[in-house]
């Protein structure tokens, strides 16, 4: 029984698929958009999805028009930066990806607004050597001392601390997302005022991303900040993989200057971008070989507003 489901499965799948590849043939405009979104970088999961959804007999511009509001969309995007938010914020994510950087950053952007006394910083990276050193350098040039705090009883003591902060930043240690001690730091900052926000970097590889979204609890995060997206040749992958796991954008980062490179999130002005990418690649598939890529069974459902 279990082989005539499985089988009964795979015939429905391939005759959906082929009846939608058909009708992508026969709309030049379908298959155009759906070259350009896997050239982009999205995943070809979603890239059904969106299209599946598309109005029928619509013109080039307004077709293009269809796929860039849909995808705007569904990506969400904060209302209030993270800084005029307030309230402790943790900085999670893999190794590399900016933290520190964007730790200093926000504090930056809070003293700049609200004036010194206004933030307090705390690291819980107790791995790097230069951690710490890194953290207080940027606490130093602000005028903000930045505190070390080995465990979660410190990290206690120092959140009644800094109780009065309109903002305290916490630093972690970068972890890759496979690193078994990931939960360990989670249960660590698992406290009712801390809100965990995961640093993403804009150019990793879609399937990376993935990962890291899964292994640092998606659905627990308060937001994501996009890292290094002046270093990333395609954003299509990361908003993928933000509009996918529904996770909230607060902040980009596109650049190493504190506090210059940072930008509140824009949704329009971002899949925007990650379209109009005209850079060729060896990875970029040719128009004949689209429909390898909608040949198998969604393996992550997709949600569209």
């Amino acid at each position: 029984m279990n082989e005539l489901h499985a089988m009964k499965e795979l015939i429905e799948d391939r005759f959906n698929t082929l009846a939608w590849l058909g009708q992508a043939r026969q709309d030049p405009i379908q298959s155009n958009l759906m070259l350009k979104m896997i050239r982009a970088g999205y995943s070809p999961a979603l890239a059904r999805a969106v299209l599946e959804r598309m109005p029928a007999d619509m013109q080039t511009a307004d077709a293009q028009r269809w796929v860039l509001d849909t995808l705007t969309r569904n990506l969400k995007t904060a209302t209030e930066p993270l800084c005029e938010e307030g309230g402790v914020v943790a900085l999670i994510g893999a190794t590399g990806v900016g933290k520190t950087t964007t730790a200093a950053k926000l504090a930056a952007q809070c003293v700049r607004k609200y004036g010194v006394g206004s933030v307090g910083l705390i690291t819980l990276d107790n791995y790097r050597i230069s951690g710490y050193e890194q953290l207080r350098t940027y606490g130093r040039m602000l005028g903000v001392v930045a505190h070390l705090a080995h465990d979660r009883a410190a990290l206690k003591d120092l959140l009644n601390l800094l109780t009065g902060k309109r903002m305290v930043i916490i630093d972690t240690a970068g972890l890759g997302q496979r690193d078994q001690r990931i939960q360990e730091m989670l249960d660590t900052l698992d406290m009712p005022s801390v809100r965990k926000t995961l640093v993403l970097n804009a150019g990793s590889h879609g399937d990376t991303l993935d990962d890291v979204l899964t292994a640092f609890k998606a659905s627990t995060l308060h937001g994501v900040v996009l890292s290094k997206v002046d270093e990333a040749v395609k954003l299509g992958p990361a908003i993928d993989a933000l509009i996918r796991h529904q996770v909230v954008l607060r902040g980009v980062a596109n650049g190493q200057r504190v506090p210059e490179d940072w930008q509140n999130p824009d949704a329009a002005a971002l899949v925007r971008m990650s379209l109009g990418t005209e850079s060729k690649s060896a990875f970029d598939p040719a128009a004949n070989e689209v429909g390898f890529y909608f040949s198998q069974t969604m393996t992550r459902p997709v949600v569209m507003g």
